[in-house]
C-alpha cells in the first residue's frame, strides 16, 4: 500500500467537518457524561437496595396464616425474612464504611437471592428480584473483590466504576458512531468516477485504506476520551485500581479486570469496524447515497429488538453482534440461551460477512468503473 496515498486519505478524513463534529461529540460525551451519572444517582447501590428493602417487606407482609400452612410459601416466606436480614446487614456494614463485612454479607443475600428461585418465589408475586442470571454475575464479581482484597464501590462515579459505565454505555451505541463516520467511505469516489477510470489502483489497497481510515477515526478519540474520563473521574470522586473487575462472557460467567475488559472491548471493536467499514462501501456503492447508507444501517441494527424467538435462529447474520455490551457481559447469550455466543463468535461472523459485503462491493465497482 502506498504511504502517501493513506496519509493523504487519512488527512482528508481527518479534515471533514462531519468528522471533526464526531469526533469532538465522542470525546466530550465519553467525559462529561459523569455529570449525568451524578446528577441522576445512576447504579447508586444505597438507592437501589432501599428500595429492594421496601420490595421485600411488602411481599412478606402478603403472607397470612393460611398461606404459610403450604409448605411452598413457608419456603418463600422464610427466605424473604432472611434476605431482609442479610440486607439490614449489608445496610449497616454501608453505615460503618466495613468494606470487608459488606462484602460478606452482599455474598450471603445474593446466595439467599438465588436460592429463592428453588420454588419460583411463590406467593411473592410482586417482588422486585434480579434475575437469576444477574445473581450469578454479581456473586461473581463479589468473589473476585474477596480474593483481590479490593473494596467495593456503590456508584458508578470513581474512576474504575465511571470508565466501566461508560463503556458498556458506548458498547450499545457505538455501532451509530461508526455508521456516522463510514457512511460516506465510497462517496467521494463516486463522484469523481471520471478521473479514477483513468487511475490504477488496486482494489485491496482501497479497502484496506479504508479501513484504516476509519479505525484510526474511532480508535484516537475513544482511546483519548477513556484516559481523560478516568482522571476525570478520579479527580472528582477518587481513583480505584484498574483490576477492579468487571463482568465478561465466554462459555460462562467470568469476572475479570478492568484492563483485561477494555483490550477485549477494543479488539471486538475492531471487527465492528472492519464490518461497517465493508457494509458502508457496499452500500455507498449501491444506493450512492449517505442518507440511505445510514438508514439502512440504523435498520439493521434495529433488528436486535426482534423476539428472541426469531432472534435465535438468526445467529448466523450479523445484527445479534452490533451491541457490544449486550455480547460481551453474556446478555445476548442468556437472552438466547445460547452458551456459544460469545466475543470469538461475533467476531468470526462479522468478519465473515465483511468479506461477503466486499466481495459484492467489488462486483459492483467493476461493473460500474467499466460502463
Amino acid at each position: 500500500m502506498n504511504p502517501t496515498y493513506l496519509k493523504s486519505n487519512l488527512l482528508i478524513g481527518l479534515k471533514s467537518k462531519k468528522n471533526q463534529l464526531l469526533i469532538i461529540l465522542l470525546v466530550l460525551f465519553i467525559i462529561f457524561s459523569l455529570f449525568i451519572v451524578e446528577k441522576q444517582k445512576i447504579g447508586d447501590g444505597a438507592k437501589s437496595w432501599e428500595n429492594y428493602g421496601q420490595s421485600l417487606q411488602a411481599n412478606a407482609n402478603y403472607f397470612d396464616s393460611e398461606m404459610l400452612k403450604r409448605p411452598t410459601y413457608k419456603s418463600t416466606y422464610d427466605n424473604l425474612n432472611k434476605q431482609s436480614q442479610e440486607l439490614a446487614s449489608l445496610q449497616n456494614s454501608q453505615v460503618f464504611v466495613d468494606p470487608v463485612q459488606y462484602l460478606t454479607s452482599y455474598r450471603n443475600l445474593l446466595n439467599t437471592m438465588q436460592a429463592g428461585y428453588h420454588n419460583h418465589y411463590a406467593g411473592a408475586k410482586t417482588l422486585n428480584l434480579p434475575s437469576q442470571f444477574f445473581i450469578k454475575q454479581e456473586l461473581n464479581k463479589t468473589d473476585y473483590l474477596i480474593k483481590h482484597k479490593i473494596p467495593i464501590f456503590m456508584n458508578n462515579e470513581s474512576s474504575a466504576t465511571y470508565l466501566i459505565y461508560i463503556l458498556s454505555v458506548l458498547g450499545t451505541i457505538i455501532f451509530f458512531y461508526l455508521s456516522f463516520i463510514s457512511s460516506d467511505s465510497w462517496i467521494i469516489n463516486l463522484r469523481h468516477q471520471s478521473i479514477l477510470k483513468n487511475i490504477p489502483y488496486r482494489f485491496k489497497d482501497e479497502v484496506f485504506g479504508k479501513i484504516i481510515i476509519n479505525s484510526t477515526l474511532v480508535f484516537l478519540p475513544l482511546l483519548l476520551g477513556m484516559i481523560l474520563a478516568y482522571i476525570f473521574a478520579g479527580l472528582r470522586h477518587g481513583f480505584v485500581t484498574l483490576n477492579y473487575p468487571v463482568i465478561f462472557y465466554s462459555t460462562s460467567i467470568l469476572a475479570i479486570p478492568l484492563w483485561l475488559y477494555c483490550f477485549l472491548f477494543l479488539v471486538y471493536l475492531s471487527g465492528l469496524i472492519i464490518f461497517t467499514t465493508s457494509l458502508s462501501l457496499f452500500l455507498n456503492q449501491l444506493t450512492k447515497n449517505v442518507y440511505l447508507t445510514i438508514f439502512i444501517e440504523v435498520i439493521l441494527y434495529a433488528l436486535l429488538f426482534l423476539p428472541k424467538a426469531t432472534l435465535k435462529w438468526l445467529v448466523f447474520l450479523p445484527f445479534p453482534y452490533l451491541n457490544l455490551t449486550d455480547l460481551l457481559n453474556g446478555n445476548l447469550a442468556n437472552k438466547l440461551n445460547l452458551n456459544s455466543i460469545n466475543l470469538l463468535t461475533g467476531y468470526c461472523v462479522l468478519l465473515i460477512w465483511s468479506i461477503f459485503l466486499l466481495i459484492l462491493f467489488k462486483y459492483l465497482a467493476a461493473g460500474r468503473k467499466k460502463q
